[in-house]
């Protein structure tokens, strides 16, 4: 059923849905939403015996190739994967209406780790999984930081010798962590301006990092890292549910002594002081060790790699979708994966 957002007591419901679920995420908030704010939002939900039982957001907006409306439920949906027969329900409502509402895709690309025997239940029911890179719109592995009860100090112990040094380091070297406020966003913007040049890489604008501030005020975090009294990189940092996610760094090197490193451990030790059970490091495009983002990220997190199910891309119109297709598959850069576009074609 679509979510009647002047319906104060059941979108209340439904929010409340989502951040206790097990099942949700901050992708999956209405928050998000709001935050892409170039985009149309739709909130469906099932309940049963009067209670919300799962729920899927969902954005929408024009694609100018394909020449209807792209349909996309980041992380979606909020319920157990497991239960086929919910999920295929909420799907089927969210595909008549996308269908009905000029799409020609939809796509849903759960939370979820791969596990082949699902893949096998939904391959069956004719939804296919695909990990796609090219096709993904969220990264097909990502690191993330079991905290299980441990303390920081603990975390810290079982990190590798490089990179205890590293952190226990840039605090000798007078590295000190610093929590900043929305008046800081502008300083976090000017670094990730400048990693970004430095890089040849894009970034969002300044007030895209306000409105995230701004819409996850309760729970979203910038930590600094200052030497000699200066600001020399930060992070961004949400709060949702059970996980604290690293959403954004920036680090332009103007100096080098270990400053991401104090900041990593800085959020790892506010995430196990607020309870949270999980420390996301967010997304990797591959583990090729030469790669500087899974080499960083992968010392925080105990290595350990997940690897997500992938996406199932609901086709709902097939002319408009080969032309989106051929255009992300040609313009992609496959030297930045693990796998060649063949490959790709093939999974």
């Amino acid at each position: 059923m679509l979510l009647d957002v002047n319906d104060n007591k059941l979108t209340q419901e439904y929010d409340d849905f989502i951040a206790r679920s097990d099942f949700g995420n901050f992708y999956q908030s209405r928050q998000w939403s709001e935050i892409k704010n170039n985009w149309k939002r739709h909130y469906f939900y099932l309940k049963d015996q009067g209670e919300i039982k799962a729920a899927m957001s969902v954005l929408s907006v024009s694609d100018s190739l394909a020449g209807k409306e792209f349909f996309y439920a980041p992380r979606g949906p909020v319920c157990d994967l497991h239960d086929l027969e919910t999920v295929t329900t909420l799907i089927d409502e969210v595909k008549a209406y996308a269908g009905s509402n000029n799409g020609f895709l939809l796509r849903i690309d759960p939370e979820v780790e791969h596990d082949d025997e699902l893949v096998g239940r939904y391959a069956q029911a004719g939804l296919n999984f695909l990990k796609n890179p090219a096709m993904s719109s969220q990264p097909l592995m990502s690191l993330i930081l079991k905290i299980n009860g441990r303390s920081a100090d603990e975390i810290l112990a079982d990190f590798d010798k490089n990179t205890r040094y590293e952190v226990r380091s840039s605090y000798r070297r007078n590295v000190e962590p610093f929590v900043g406020s929305r008046d800081d966003l502008e300083t976090f913007y000017k670094f990730m301006v400048e990693m970004s040049e430095s890089k040849s890489i894009g970034h969002r604008p300044l007030d895209y990092f306000q409105r995230v501030y701004d819409t996850y005020s309760d729970t979203s975090r910038l930590h600094f890292a200052s030497y000699e009294g200066e600001l020399i990189a930060g992070a961004m940092l949400i709060g949702f549910n059970k996980t604290l996610t690293y959403l954004y760094g920036a680090d332009p090197i103007h100096v080098r002594q270990n400053q991401s490193a104090q900041i990593q451990f800085e959020n790892i030790k506010y995430a196990v002081a607020e309870g949270y059970e999980s420390y996301d490091l967010g997304g990797i495009f591959t583990t090729d060790i030469n790669d500087g983002l899974f080499r960083f990220k992968r010392k925080f997190a105990d290595h350990e790699i997940v690897h997500w199910i992938g996406n199932l891309d609901i086709v709902l119109d097939q002319e408009a979708y080969n032309k989106y297709y051929t255009h992300h598959m040609d313009r992609f850069d496959w030297s930045k994966v693990d796998v060649s576009r063949e490959e790709a074609e093939q999974s």
